[in-house]
């Protein structure tokens, strides 16, 4: 039987194939090494990475990532540039920053519930590498450094962004931003610590990232502030006392700036001193308002101490335009869930009801901090999701403070009968089995509560109600502050 020559041709092809593919790869590699963002990644991890990233161009003007969702893509920048921009807290839009050759964007929903403003257009024509956030994040746990130099990214991208999104300094160019987020210095309040006292002396201004507070005076809480938010400036323009408490309804991170770097920066822009003043005089003519207005003060009391203000929507009915005894909305919840995940006459704040449901906490959900399983995840649209993971250890309804969070039984595993339960107890004698189970016990219940009918097309609730008077609406339409 003769033995079949190689054909010398095909061997040099193949090799030459080989080679250029080889050629391409380490270019690629290279291509990863010389980005800015990547510094410090070691070979092995951009490797991995290389095979995530897929080749993209983009013409001048595009979006590249849009406003008021999660992107769905890191993007790496290889050629031409991008605009960064952000909407503050009035709806204006502001330049964060030009992206070029070595910077990256979109990694923010890698760490948190972040950037939901920002927006990504090619102010040039753009060749970019896009790598699925999915991916990637299943990969990060074997890519250490690069975990790393993408954290970093993000956390400069959060102060830059806690600038941006202040009225007050989304003026400033991005150069100025920049400089000053040097001089910030991070501080973590504790939930329930008083960050500011009323009547000590102010030594800094401060900027909220991430988290809530209250203003209080006397013991009455006169309004909240979230991210974007800042305070303790009346107390350096004044060079007076602090006229309230602060304290942090959630945990909170704050951005600190000395007050005498704050006053340097004053000095150099007398246009801030002059905004700054007008948010002073607004603020105290607000607080004496609501001082004076005892029905808008238990509001807010009630608002605060119900949570609602925890999250951006809320389920509210006016009760003047439901048809009498109708619960409709309830039963359809029930009827879609097996149990109505929602209650009426939850809290009543002239004219609505808030319906007593999660309140979708955006920073701090005591829930989620108490699961040992990590089984609450945030879908793109931002609404907090028990998963799969959840073993029904109940943590999470013991820990939530509103009680909205319920345990409820699983269906019994189907079984083939008396039959089939006997047989199988026969089978496991004969193979000398213990008839105890060695297996641990299969969860009997699990958490569940208002993920807003997260995979289905519309809410039960809504869809139910005869006369729109149930809706999904805005924190702030219902309590403006």
């Amino acid at each position: 039987m003769s033995v079949k020559k190689a054909d010398p041709r095909r061997s040099s092809a193949a090799q030459a194939r080989a080679a250029r593919q080889s050629g391409r790869h380490q270019q690629a590699l290279a291509l990863l090494g010389a980005l800015d963002c990547l510094r410090g990644v070691p070979p092995t991890e951009r490797d991995r990475l290389n095979e995530l990233c897929v080749f993209r161009t983009f013409q001048t003007g595009a979006t590249v990532l849009g406003q008021h969702r999660h992107g769905s893509y890191l993007f790496l920048v290889l050629r031409g540039t991008l605009q960064l921009r952000l909407r503050d807290k009035d709806g204006r839009e502001v330049l964060m920053g030009i992206l070029a050759h070595g910077d990256c964007c979109g990694e923010g929903p890698i760490f948190g519930d972040f950037f939901r403003r920002m927006s990504a257009l090619a102010q040039s024509d753009c060749q970019l590498l896009q790598v699925p956030l999915a991916e990637l994040r299943a990969s990060l746990g074997a890519m250490p450094q690069l975990a790393t130099a993408l954290r970093e990214v993000y956390k400069r991208r959060m102060i830059e962004c806690t600038l941006a999104r202040v009225p007050l300094l989304g003026q400033l160019v991005p150069v100025e931003r920049l400089a000053l987020a040097n001089l910030l210095q991070p501080v973590h309040i504790a939930r329930g610590q008083l960050i500011m006292r009323q009547g000590e002396p102010g030594d800094a201004l401060y900027l909220i990232e991430t988290g809530q507070v209250t203003v209080e005076q006397g013991g009455q809480t006169l309004s909240t502030l979230g991210e974007g938010d800042f305070f303790g400036e009346i107390a350096l323009l004044t060079s007076g006392l602090h006229g309230a408490d602060i304290r942090a309804i959630t945990p909170t991170e704050v951005l600190a700036l000395p007050g005498d770097d704050f006053h340097r920066l004053i000095e150099g822009r007398p246009d801030l001193e002059a905004q700054l003043r007008l948010v002073v005089e607004k603020r105290i003519r607000s607080n004496a308002a609501m001082r004076g207005d005892e029905t808008r003060a238990g509001a807010l009391k009630l608002a605060v101490s119900k949570g609602l203000l925890r999250g951006g929507l809320l389920l509210a009915r006016t009760p003047s335009l439901c048809p009498p005894g109708c619960r409709l909305c309830e039963q359809s919840c029930a009827d879609r869930h097996g149990h109505s995940r929602m209650a009426l006459n939850g809290a009543s704040i002239d004219p609505f009801d808030v319906v007593d449901a999660c309140r979708q906490c955006s920073v701090g959900a005591e829930c989620v901090e108490v699961c040992p399983e990590d089984a609450f995840e945030r879908s793109e649209a931002g609404t907090l999701v028990i998963t799969n993971k959840c073993t029904g250890c109940g943590a999470c309804v013991e820990a939530c403070p509103y009680d909205v969070v319920a345990s409820v039984p699983l269906p019994a595993p189907r079984s083939g009968g008396p039959l089939v339960t006997l047989l199988h107890a026969a089978t496991r004698c004969l193979k000398g089995v213990p008839s105890i189970p060695l297996a641990p016990a299969r969860p009997t219940h699990r958490a569940d509560k208002c993920d807003l009918c997260q995979g289905f097309a519309a809410l039960a609730c809504l869809s139910q109600c005869p006369t729109g008077a149930l809706r999904l609406i805005p924190a702030e339409e219902i309590f403006p502050l």
